[in-house]
């Protein structure tokens, strides 16, 4: 009897240590809570969830955690270069993300954010679609937020930037002719049309023009948590492998495409330097073939 409970003791012991093992490694992934219209973050969110699904036999249970309140990109880097409150955050290159935090080196938007259209004033638009050049496109205002990658890129390629404060303000400011412009991604500016052209008639898409800069999106990791890091460049490799990243990327994304009509635009072409041409190399494999067109124009507009 005494031998008896002395194995069930030890079972029991043994099962407690196991369970209390799998909780401790579980891993805590803790991500930013952005409010936007367009479905982009969602999408986002998806792609990581799935990188740690196709990775947990490999690197273990995982649970993400959103943090309850918006964080603006600024300090979204401070947190993940810290380590504090931040696990994962989004991004397009800037030296201060490449310099103080993880690339993870999947392009996860596919170059879809290289395709920029943009917002204007109901008043300005048929001027706006008149445009037949870089030079008088310069001649306007364009409002961007403080800390987007896109207000150095206008900057060092000659454009008047204004700078906003949170995201939402800059529609109020566009139509109180602050700046002349909005640039938006092609994944953002019909949702954002949607939710803001109700309260805001006045509010109006170009359709003639657009902007062309290769500007990919990519996960970043604190240099602290290598393991992480790894565990999603697994993850997301998978994903490609398999499929499901297309998968995803198009069940979100199919009805976005139809606006990359190239034929009907006039598109302006825009060096993008915040980084070199090997990040081009590096994502070309991952990348719509609408964007490696676009990519090549550009590189013969630069040639000619």
């Amino acid at each position: 009897m005494r031998l008896t409970a002395l194995l069930l003791l030890l079972a029991l012991c043994q099962a407690t240590f196991a369970a209390r093992s799998t909780e401790a490694a579980e891993v805590v992934v803790d991500i930013p809570y952005m409010e936007r219209a367009g479905l982009h973050l969602d999408y986002a969110i998806d792609l990581l969830t799935l990188a740690l699904e196709l990775s947990e036999q490999r690197y273990g249970p995982y649970k993400i955690v959103q943090q309850p309140s918006q964080t603006v990109i600024r300090r979204q880097l401070l947190e993940i270069q810290k380590n504090e409150r931040l696990s994962v955050a989004i991004s397009m290159p800037m030296p201060e993300w490449l310099n103080n935090a993880q690339q993870i080196p999947f392009p996860i938007m596919k170059g879809l954010a290289s395709y920029r259209l943009f917002f204007s004033h109901r008043q300005n638009l048929e001027r706006v679609n008149a445009i037949e050049d870089l030079a008088t496109l310069k001649t306007l205002k364009i409002g961007q937020g403080a800390g987007w990658s896109t207000a150095k890129i206008l900057e060092d390629n000659g454009f008047e930037v204004v700078y906003g404060g949170p995201y939402e303000t800059l529609f109020p400011m566009l139509l109180g002719d602050r700046f002349q412009l909005l640039m938006r991604g092609v994944y953002e500016i019909k949702p954002e049309l949607e939710v803001y052209q109700p309260d805001m008639p006045d509010l109006a898409m170009v359709d003639e023009i657009a902007i062309y800069t290769y500007l990919p999106m990519y996960f970043f990791v604190s240099r602290k948590q290598p393991e992480l890091a790894e565990r999603l460049n697994f993850g997301l490799k998978k994903a490609h492998e398999t499929g499901q990243w297309d998968a995803l990327f198009y069940h979100y994304f199919s009805d976005t495409l139809s606006l990359l009509n190239l034929d009907t635009r006039r598109v302006f072409y825009l060096n993008n330097t915040n980084i070199d041409r090997s990040f081009y190399a590096n994502d070309r494999p991952y990348l719509l073939p609408s964007i490696v067109a676009l990519e090549s124009q550009r590189q013969q507009a630069i040639t000619d």
